[in-house]
């Protein structure tokens, strides 16, 4: 979800002003590029705004899965693309059209293209936003494609929030972050619904699963907000789900850390990538702090989210979205929708640091 929540702060009583949030330190070891994205706005496509990274890797090296609007910077359509590089530094467009639009469908966007194999095929959930968000702004479908190229929307609503004014899913539920652990496909997602007692949106996130990629479990709640980040200094949750399995089936999931500021542009912002674990891929224990947060580059102080993770050899390779600050956007736009303003970020950890975090002394969620 990369747009405010103005309907969900009026609905959950957020009125009163809430100071920027103390973001606490991230953990040491990862390298990233401070000083610009590794694609940029305008990058690869005139006026592409570059967002939601979905990774995999590839006979000829990396295939990254990607969105941007189409017509109207920062206005539906937002579609999803495919984006191939040798090198994982340079890339090109395969193809240079959007893999779906949303023509047939009940959407005005096609964003969060989350893609994996299974089963024989190429898996991709995605969000499907609405054009009139009543009763919810967003959805979960799902698309197959035999090559990774080619789709077909298999379900354009897979998922959806229930409209239960107190439910944890009951506003929305987007975001998927498909995985395979085992046989089965597992669909993690973020869901909204009211907080009790007012303050911010209540946000976590939820597994669905399928072992034929057609009948799926009943939605599940499984990492809630820890904390690290409470309520009372305006924090909302986590979004964003990406997910990576191991070969002992344990799941390592990573997410975005969302902020609700009365008076903030956006009011409802996602600020740090967090990361938590799970040996059963549904009791989650929790990082003691984030692996990124917004102060991590110089063009991220706005937002930085959507957490893209790949397990290549003896790195942990993880891509993620942000921009700068809404009041320094002015640059990118007066060159044409084009810059290092706005795009898709990538920072690496060995693997050996990775599997050595401290989350023993984490959370359990």
């Amino acid at each position: 979800m990369r747009r405010p929540l103005p309907l969900l702060m009026l609905m959950a009583g957020c009125a009163s002003p809430a100071p920027a949030p103390d973001l606490p330190d991230p953990m040491p070891g990862w390298t990233v590029n401070r000083a610009a994205p590794v694609i940029a706005a305008g990058s690869l496509r005139a006026q592409g705004l570059w967002n939601d990274p979905s990774p995999l890797r590839t006979a000829h090296g990396y295939a990254l899965y990607i969105t941007s609007s189409t017509g109207a910077p920062f206005k539906p359509p937002v579609l999803p693309f495919r984006a191939v590089s040798r090198d994982g530094a340079h890339w090109t467009l395969s193809p240079a059209t959007p893999l779906l639009t949303a023509e047939g469908g009940p959407y005005a966007s096609i964003e969060t293209p989350s893609v994996v194999r299974f089963a024989g095929h190429y898996w991709m959930g995605f969000t499907g936003v609405y054009a009139d968000p009543d009763p919810s702004p967003m959805a979960i479908g799902l698309a197959v494609s035999p090559d990774g190229v080619t789709w077909q929307v298999a379900d354009w609503t897979l998922l959806k929030a229930t409209g239960g004014a107190t439910d944890w899913n009951g506003y929305l539920v987007g975001e998927p972050g498909l995985v395979v652990r085992g046989e089965e496909l597992l669909l993690y997602f973020s869901a909204v619904g009211a907080r009790d007692g007012g303050g911010p949106p209540r946000q976590s996130i939820g597994l669905i699963r399928s072992r034929d990629g057609v009948r799926f479990t009943a939605p599940e709640q499984v990492v809630t907000q820890g904390p690290l980040y409470p309520a009372a200094q305006g924090y909302a949750g986590y979004s964003s789900p990406a997910a990576l399995a191991d070969a002992d089936g344990a799941i390592d999931l990573f997410y975005s850390v969302a902020h609700v500021r009365a008076g903030a542009d956006p009011q409802w912002q996602q600020v740090a990538i967090h990361h938590a674990r799970a040996g059963d891929g549904v009791h989650f224990r929790e990082d003691p702090a984030p692996l990124l947060t917004r102060a991590s580059t110089g063009w991220t102080d706005g937002e930085i989210f959507a957490p893209g993770p790949l397990r290549d050899g003896d790195m942990i390779r993880l891509w993620f979205g942000g921009h700068v600050a809404n009041a320094r956007l002015a640059p990118l736009i007066q060159r044409g929708i084009a810059g290092p303003e706005f795009g898709i970020g990538l920072a690496t950890l060995t693997t050996d640091q990775f599997t050595q975090a401290p989350t023993k002394k984490g959370t359990d969620r």
